[in-house]
């Protein structure tokens, strides 16, 4: 099974998602939104994602992606090539990439659909997302919250 690659991120209109490995903001909306849209799935992360996270997220498939050959990521599955993920049994076909910036640039050509969160306001920030609108063909508003909008990109 030839896995298809979504994008989730929450990002400002400075495209910021990271200050001193963490996440600028706690919104609980947000939170309860990435749940929905990962439950069930594979998920794609790099080193210091999982760290920051602190355990694997229950029901779903943990892939830690790392040029460390050492790393040991308890209750997650370790690979040091995208290409490794063709030869895995994944939970499901579509993996949700969800960090960090390393992670988010190599995998952008792939992504077929990239959902963000686009939280209002900027913020103090040491990390960012890659440029991105470009390489979407469709925008779609899906749901408007009072401190972000989900914005679903398709290619």
């Amino acid at each position: 099974m030839t896995p298809t690659y979504t994008g989730v991120v929450a990002m400002d209109a400075e495209r910021a998602i990271g200050l001193r490995g963490g996440i600028p903001w706690h919104l609980s909306e947000d939170m309860r939104l990435f749940k929905r849209l990962t439950m069930g799935h594979p998920l794609l992360m790099g080193r210091k994602t999982f760290e920051s996270l602190g355990r694997p997220l229950p029901g779903r498939q943990n892939i830690v992606l790392t040029r460390d050959a050492d790393y040991i990521a308890p209750g997650a599955q370790v690979i040091h090539d995208v290409e490794e993920l063709e030869d895995m049994e994944l939970m499901a076909q579509e993996v949700m990439v969800i960090g960090g910036a390393q992670i988010y640039s190599l995998l952008l050509p792939r992504l077929t659909r990239l959902h963000v969160s686009l939280v209002l306001g900027s913020h103090e920030a040491d990390t960012f997302f890659p440029e991105f609108a470009h390489l979407f063909a469709s925008r779609v508003v899906a749901e408007q919250y009072e401190q972000f909008t989900h914005i679903i990109y398709t290619r």
